[in-house]
């Protein structure tokens, strides 16, 4: 423990340390997120809030895609563009995705697990009725070299004609069969199509195939996970994210780059997957701050976890109410602002540092450290503590702490972010302490640490 007369600063840059499968104990961060400026100095900011943009009829939320500069969006059992609704669709209650052809007349294809729909000004919404195209397919699809493929249960590859979804040869099909097990999703990457099966991950190239499937397996590429839920993917810059499950049991993370896949997913993250309920699954991205985020949202877990690119660190994100986050997708507008879909109101949000609550209505920041001592379990007397952040008149937080590993937490005390040098007196004695910082108005927040004003005892 430092000298007695000086401060010692406790950072605020904390980690999730979850000790079991829930949230209720050890450190976090809330609606926040980290930036280190230097090897010295790292922050904890108020993550962006959300604003309505466009405003659709309501309903319940399937997709999101940005088309020619366009915002298309499937709410309410119909396809909309920029807000006006184009037409009606088939809606089985599960995630739409979408994606650009070429062609002759460029179309938009997008697809959910029962139905598939193109759409172009001039042969306006179109659906795919082929004999040849599946009538249940995998979550997703992937455009390569003009064709688009789905993938038909449990591990079928069928290919369409070439940027032409109206036909769809018996013959152009291939299995993902290095194993045995099912297709949950299909993406793509660099030139490649990503199969997410139940217990591993196939990868397929473009092999020039005269006959059958253009499609050819490349065998080094083969993962050992799979997939816990195809709505879980989402492709960021090139790479893809998902949620991962193996025959061991474990549910983790992953990421692919360069057909390479890898954990991102920690320890208490982890533990917080496996004991999570994914019969409702959202997923979304935003590249806002000079920070990327994958974002996934467990709706009967009442759960939404951000992964933030830049600092390699997982929040927690909530709603006004401390709720889970509901947005089922994003795309991005022509000026690079992330939008959001919401699950069930319809509208699209935008996600903005411009803005400090959702909707309007301010959100919770909460802080929460690990326990401290100092170096030692003597008691210890704590007369001050002060807080490095960013002045602000008006802007007001709460400090509390609990000494008992965060069963019980003391009154909050007020922080005003106005003051020159935001300050607290006489803390009381204890052994090991956590504190459990929180923030709900309607201004932004900055925060790097608190020092801490301690007199060391003698038991």
């Amino acid at each position: 423990m430092a000298d007695q007369g000086q401060p010692l600063r406790l950072p605020l840059a904390v980690s999730p340390e979850n000790r079991d499968e829930t949230a209720n104990k050890d450190a976090k961060i809330i609606n926040g997120f980290i930036e280190q400026v230097s090897q010295d100095e790292t922050w904890v900011y108020k993550r962006p809030g959300i604003a309505v943009r466009t405003a659709t009829a309501p309903g319940a939320g399937r997709g999101i895609y940005n088309w020619g500069g366009d915002i298309y969006a499937v709410v309410n059992g119909a396809l909309w563009k920029n807000g006006v609704q184009i037409g009606a669709i088939v809606d089985d209650g599960l995630p739409v995705a979408f994606t650009g052809m070429l062609g002759s007349t460029p179309k938009l294809f997008f697809k959910n697990s029962a139905s598939a729909y193109t759409y172009d000004p001039t042969n306006g919404l179109v659906h795919v009725t082929s004999a040849g195209y599946p009538t249940a397919t995998a979550y997703g699809h992937a455009y390569l070299d003009g064709t688009v493929y789905v993938s038909q249960n449990p591990c079928t590859i069928r290919g369409s004609g070439i940027n032409d979804v109206s036909t769809w040869d018996a013959l152009n099909a291939i299995q993902a069969q290095i194993e045995p097990d099912t297709v949950y999703a299909l993406n793509k990457q660099l030139v490649y199509v990503v199969a997410f099966k139940q217990w591993s991950v196939e990868v397929f190239y473009d092999a020039g195939n005269s006959t059958g499937s253009p499609l050819g397996p490349v065998q080094g590429a083969k993962v050992n996970v799979g997939c816990r839920a195809g709505a879980s993917i989402q492709e960021i810059e090139g790479t893809l994210f998902w949620v991962s499950q193996s025959r061991t049991g474990s549910v983790s993370v992953y990421l692919m780059d360069n057909l390479k896949a890898q954990q991102i997913s920690t320890p208490a993250i982890d533990r917080l997957l496996e004991a999570a309920d994914f019969s409702v699954v959202y997923s979304w991205n935003a590249k806002i701050y000079g920070h990327r985020f994958y974002v996934l949202t467990l709706k009967n877990s009442n759960l939404t976890l951000a992964y933030d690119l830049q600092s390699n660190r997982w929040y927690q994100w909530t709603d006004p109410n401390g709720n889970y986050m509901p947005y089922v997708g994003s795309t991005y507008s022509q000026a690079q602002e992330p939008l959001l879909l919401h699950e069930s109101n319809g509208n699209i949000y935008v996600f903005d540092d411009l803005y400090y609550g959702d909707d309007g209505v301010p959100f919770l920041v909460e802080i929460t450290t690990p326990n401290f001592d100092g170096g030692t379990r003597k008691r210890k007397f704590m007369k001050s503590v002060d807080f490095v952040a960013d002045q602000m008149n008006g802007n007001v937080m709460t400090i509390q702490k609990s000494d008992d590993d965060y069963q019980t937490w003391s009154m909050p005390r007020e922080v005003n972010l106005g003051k020159l040098r935001p300050r607290l007196i006489n803390f009381g004695t204890f052994r090991r302490r956590a504190f459990r910082i929180r923030h709900r108005r309607n201004y932004p927040l900055r925060i790097k640490a608190v020092e801490l004003q301690i007199e060391l005892g003698t038991l």
